[in-house]
């Protein structure tokens, strides 16, 4: 049975849970560790800490300890290339284990968050993390709680296997397409091509090919077909992305899309990106905002194309709120 009681009649007793000190110096970690037997010298350095009481004695029939209640089921939670640490002051700590894109199963969080005792903090589904980055952080509020809250998580945790996982960056084969009659003809210098050099040297690729098409279907088809014999996984598209008369990228990369996914989406600088799918290779229209916008819709999916995560409508679509930049573009 667990009991409070005075620090003065604690010697000789065990403590119940891991005990925090926070210091003058900006110290702020745990003072005492659970299981530590209470000495006579002790008691004024639990009092130094503000501990006037303390909680001895075991838990009754049923009841879990908050350290214990989190290590049970923090192996269910997670996916691949994530590990978590030992629990401390009753938390436990998930960090990536790779160089990759971090992914949270949203409503299985919800759902987490939402079972009583249990709360999961954690960065942001789809950042790039790196070998050792913060992924998470898992706890429950009280000392202790009921065993089915426990059995309850594990359940949520099956439900939505896994909710956090971190997909390892691939090296992608990448093709790219510049499309224009006035950048074929050497009218105006194209502006593309370092911008898409740059983009892409932040991940593991073999660019197999960059080259410039007029406005002409049948000829941007054959470039984008050659592509995909050399074993393209992403081929990217520039020019050509508005409405106007002469811009057939978009329709281009529909005829050439055994699945089309989206054209246009509710993202601002980007509005016009285009995605479809030959086979498992990405075909991407880049809008033109990605010439003179250092952040637009391409930056935020290009790392999920070298994650290989399926991508589907819903992908883009959600991005509608917060979709407009507070930024000069």
């Amino acid at each position: 049975m667990l009991k409070k009681i005075k620090v003065e009649d604690a010697v000789g007793h065990v403590l119940f849970h891991d005990l925090t000190g926070i210091k003058a110096d900006g110290f702020k970690g745990v003072a005492f560790k659970r299981g530590h037997k209470i000495q006579k010298e002790d008691i004024e350095k639990l009092k130094d800490i503000g501990k006037e009481n303390l909680f001895v004695g075991e838990l009754d029939e049923g009841f879990v300890h908050e350290e214990d209640a989190i290590k049970e089921v923090a192996g269910d939670l997670i996916g691949e290339n994530i590990s978590y640490s030992n629990p401390s002051e009753g938390k436990i700590t998930f960090k990536s284990k790779a160089y990759g894109l971090f992914l949270i199963n949203r409503k299985g969080l919800f759902d987490l968050n939402m079972e009583g005792d249990y709360t999961f903090a954690t960065i942001p589904s789809y950042s790039i993390v790196n070998e050792g980055d913060n992924l998470l952080g898992g706890r429950i509020v009280p000392l202790f709680t009921e065993e089915n809250q426990v059995q309850n998580i594990k359940k949520i945790a099956k439900k939505y296997e896994p909710i956090f996982e971190v997909k390892k960056f691939q090296k992608l084969k990448v093709g790219v397409i510049i499309t224009g009659n006035e950048v074929f003809t050497g009218r105006i210098k194209d502006m593309f091509e370092p911008v898409i050099r740059g983009k892409l040297a932040n991940f593991d690729h073999e660019l197999i090919g960059i080259e410039k098409c007029p406005d002409d279907k049948e000829y941007i088809k054959k470039v984008c077909k050659k592509y995909l014999e050399k074993g393209a996984d992403l081929v990217v598209f520039s020019g050509g992305m508005s409405v106007d008369p002469d811009d057939i990228t978009p329709s281009t990369i529909k005829d050439l899309s055994d699945e089309f996914i989206i054209q246009g989406m509710p993202f601002q600088p980007g509005n016009m990106l285009t995605v479809g799918m030959k086979g498992k290779t990405y075909l991407v229209g880049v809008p033109g905002a990605s010439m003179h916008a250092k952040f637009t819709s391409f930056d935020v999916f290009l790392p999920r194309f070298f994650a290989k995560i399926d991508l589907k409508k819903e992908d883009f679509i959600e991005l509608g709120e917060g979709g407009l930049l507070n930024k000069k573009w």
